[in-house]
């Protein structure tokens, strides 16, 4: 399983459907180059050292606060615990990774990882800046908005990760269309855990994939925004290599966490 965060991340090996987790960074896969000023609360982990190094997407969603997917700052070891805060920067405001006289390099002043996130389910965290940001936020989806979820609908993935499978970024914000699946769909997918459990379940998940392939997130999108009814329905988590045919992947659900965000917000 691919935990679509940092693209030169090492295999983690994980005791879940006889398959392997790489680090939580891709791009999309078959998509199109999107607009910054379309998708202002669209913006990407880098490293401390190089701001033009994508390693995870996240999103806007207060001033000061970004969510994005836990495992891409889960030091992943004896976890869940967050990273140093000074490993990464939030790059906001640039669409081009390479354009670094635009844009604003915020730091971290805080991480907090979501207290039901396991490895697998409730794949998420907030992150607290140093400064306010001008980008304005999104709206999460909450209890009211169970229709933008609806199998057969489509929703937009969005990030700066590789372009394909096994490959790097072409450093743009890229866009794509995939439409939303049967849980079932990923239930068959996805199998069970060495317990003897479903791997996918739908209390904090979501299944969505274009089935003939061609079109996925990837590395480096992990935590990426994925926006349906302009609101953020969910956000990039795992996936079985990028754009396979028929290799559903997992995002993590929105109106699961809203209340678990909008109190990390009001802190």
């Amino acid at each position: 399983m691919l935990l679509r965060g940092g693209i030169a991340a090492a295999l983690i090996v994980l005791t879940a459907a006889g398959t392997a987790l790489a680090d939580p960074s891709a791009q999309v896969v078959g998509g199109t180059r999107a607009s910054i000023e379309d998708n202002p609360f669209a913006v990407y982990l880098a490293p401390t050292a190089d701001t033009r190094d994508p390693r995870c997407t996240g999103v806007v969603v207060a001033p000061n606060k970004i969510l994005t997917a836990a495992h891409c700052v889960d030091e992943g070891v004896t976890g869940p615990k967050p990273i140093p805060l000074d490993k990464r920067v939030v790059v906001a405001g640039r669409e081009n990774v390479h354009s670094t006289g635009e844009g604003v390099v915020a730091k971290l002043t805080k991480i907090v990882i979501n207290p039901k996130y396991d490895g697998i389910s409730f794949d998420s965290a907030v992150l607290t800046l140093d400064r306010a940001l001008k980008q304005k936020p999104i709206k999460m989806a909450g209890a009211a908005d169970r229709h933008l979820y609806a199998p057969g609908k489509s929703a937009t993935v969005l990030g700066w990760g590789a372009v394909k499978e096994g490959g790097s970024t072409n450093g743009y914000l890229m866009k794509a269309s995939i439409p939303i699946l049967e849980d079932e769909t990923c239930r068959v997918f996805w199998g069970k855990d060495d317990e003897g459990n479903d791997f996918y379940e739908n209390k904090s998940m979501l299944c969505a994939a274009v089935m003939k392939g061609g079109v996925d997130a990837c590395n480096g999108d992990s935590g990426g925004p994925f926006v349906a009814g302009s609101k953020l329905i969910g956000l990039v988590s795992k996936g079985e290599g990028c754009a396979r045919p028929n290799h559903p992947a997992i995002y993590a659900r929105v109106d699961a966490i809203n209340s678990w965000v909008a109190k990390e917000i009001s802190r």
